[in-house]
């Protein structure tokens, strides 16, 4: 029997669902998704596995304007992961138009120098889902397209059986029983910073770091978690806070909820708001929160 393996990265602008996407095509949460733009920070491997192959899906940042050193480390991300993959699938909205986004995606896919396929993401969306995806065809030249929904998790049975189907020969990359080589500290403090995104307006979203300080299990059925959440400004913090405390609890419970459900048993989550200013601006900072640093 012959065995394939190989790498595909997502690539994309913001807010297109290539997490949604991951998500949905691994059939579990590894990935945050909010509807906030640049909600993914960081690059993330999922793992799929079938009888005969092993699909490894690189989620990435969404290619954007970066205003900051963030930003850019972000774009910086998004750009080595899309070389030296076996191929790339640019998602996009096809409940939209074109954006310079895409564009810049497309770009970025066609430099890479690997096959690219457009998925057209949202469809369910849309009434004319071929009239939609010609005008995305006049930004790049795409090996192969795709209309599905990731939030229904319709067309996806088709594209991953393609997706299977076109690696390369080879042995597995990773253990049959893996489905991401996420740390488990960086998928914790993104579940704090998905419930940050989900309960805050457009002021406090982005100036939001989540360090896990200490995560222990202090029994079987009990995990501890201790992290602080990092703003920029003291009015961020009284945010985040909120009245006699009651956003932080709601951000707190909400979190624990869904680690609970990940851990499959009880958690207890000690959660502090700190202020660093221009962190986003800082190299040091960057670094240590596990962003790519320039070359």
């Amino acid at each position: 029997m012959t065995y394939r393996s190989g790498f595909v990265a997502l690539v994309g602008r913001p807010n297109v669902g290539k997490s949604t996407l991951l998500n949905a095509i691994l059939g579990r949460k590894i990935a945050i998704a909010t509807p906030k733009p640049q909600t993914t920070r960081l690059s993330i491997r999922g793992i799929l596995h079938s009888q005969d192959a092993q699909l490894v899906l690189v989620d990435t940042p969404g290619v954007h304007r970066a205003t900051n050193k963030l930003g850019h480390r972000m774009v910086k991300t998004a750009k080595a992961e899309a070389r030296g993959v076996d191929a790339l699938w640019h998602i996009v909205d096809i409940s939209r138009p074109p954006r310079e986004e895409d564009q810049w995606a497309a770009d970025m896919c066609r430099a890479a120098e690997s096959p690219t396929w457009l998925i057209a993401n949202k469809s369910d969306l849309v009434g004319r889902v071929d009239e939609r995806i010609k005008a995305y065809q006049q930004i790049s030249d795409y090996a192969a397209w795709y209309p599905i929904s990731a939030l229904r998790e319709e067309g996806l049975e088709r594209l991953i059986a393609d997706g299977l189907a076109a690696l390369p020969e080879g042995d597995p990359y990773f253990p049959e029983d893996m489905v991401t080589d996420q740390p488990e500290d960086t998928y914790v403090g993104e579940t704090i910073r998905e419930q940050i995104l989900m309960a805050t307006q457009d002021e406090v979203p982005h100036s939001v770091a989540v360090v896990v300080d200490e995560r222990t299990r202090r029994s079987a059925e009990m995990m501890y978690v201790r992290a602080t959440i990092y703003v920029e400004r003291e009015s961020q913090k009284a945010i985040l806070i909120g009245a006699k405390g009651r956003m932080l609890r709601r951000i707190g419970e909400n979190a624990r909820r869904e680690l609970e459900t990940y851990y499959g048993h009880a958690v207890y989550l000690d959660v502090w708001v700190k202020v660093k200013r221009h962190w986003r601006e800082q190299e040091e900072w960057l670094t240590r929160l596990g962003f790519q640093a320039p070359e």
